[in-house]
């Protein structure tokens, strides 16, 4: 009898425990995630990569708000300059369905002129290529990039970097060779070039010269020098040659910082506009 009396006593204690412990459970807060959807994006100029992350689904559809929709579960996406809403929506075994939308502007360049030849320069990284990357001199680096920075100066999806790495030579800057030489003393070409600049860690100022030639047969040259204001955003700096009357030059520099120590600076530029 005491047995019987134990027995009923420690099944009644563990009943109570559970009980509690239950009680606990649900008291925390803590609820499982039900049938929910999401995605992340990687945008790489005009074409963006979904990566799905919905939870407790089976199946998806994807309306990528351009009249374009998929089923897969990672789409890859190449759109139009525009503005788009993506939305996922996925199905659970149930029948039961949630939705996750996002918005998206694609502002890519359409077009380009890197040869004086067919009129004044509009440089805006549209291809990315040799003819069209600055070559970065002086133990720098220079090359092509997604936008770090979309706002309303600069919207493009592609501009140039400029690393000055820590150590390079004072005279570091970046240069191009240009198919046919900026000829000034032609009515029609235009002596005024802007272009958009970006200082991710230093303010500083910007020199665009123009050379007769590449190195060494540099001279006769000009330079013009403006100032970077703002950190962190785009800005557009304008470089005024309209008081060189004659000269043909084929080579363009830009310098940032400009004989100055290198210490790992960063700066991004866009759009040389001749005009």
């Amino acid at each position: 009898m005491k047995l019987l009396k134990y027995k009923i006593t420690l099944l009644s204690i563990i009943i109570l425990s559970c009980s509690i412990i239950s009680c606990e459970d649900s008291d925390s807060g803590v609820s499982l995630i039900g049938l929910e959807s999401r995605f992340l994006s990687d945008v790489q100029f005009s074409t963006i990569t979904f990566t799905n992350a919905s939870n407790d689904a089976t199946s998806y559809l994807w309306d990528f708000g351009n009249g374009d929709t998929d089923v897969i579960a990672n789409p890859t996406v190449t759109f139009d300059n525009g503005t788009y809403t993506v939305t996922l929506t996925a199905f659970d075994d149930n029948g039961n369905s949630d939705t996750f939308s996002e918005t998206f502007t694609i502002n890519c360049e359409t077009s380009e002129n890197i040869d004086p030849a067919n009129g004044n320069l509009n440089w805006t990284f549209f291809t990315i290529s040799d003819d069209t990357t600055f070559d970065a001199f002086g133990n720098t680096a220079g090359f092509i990039v997604e936008n770090p920075v979309v706002d309303a100066v600069n919207p493009s999806c592609k501009v140039q970097r400029f690393e000055k790495t820590t150590g390079c030579f004072t005279f570091a800057g970046l240069g191009v060779a240009l198919d046919t030489p900026l000829d000034f003393s032609l009515p029609e070409t235009g002596k005024t070039f802007t272009i958009k600049v970006l200082a991710e860690t230093q303010l500083t100022d910007v020199t665009l010269r123009l050379e007769f030639m590449p190195f060494p047969n540099t001279e006769p040259s000009q330079d013009r020098v403006a100032s970077i204001t703002q950190l962190g955003e785009w800005q557009e700096l304008t470089f005024d040659f309209t008081d060189v009357a004659t000269g043909t030059f084929q080579s363009m520099i830009i310098y940032f910082e400009r004989n100055a120590p290198c210490d790992g600076d960063i700066y991004y530029f866009d759009d040389i506009i001749q005009q």
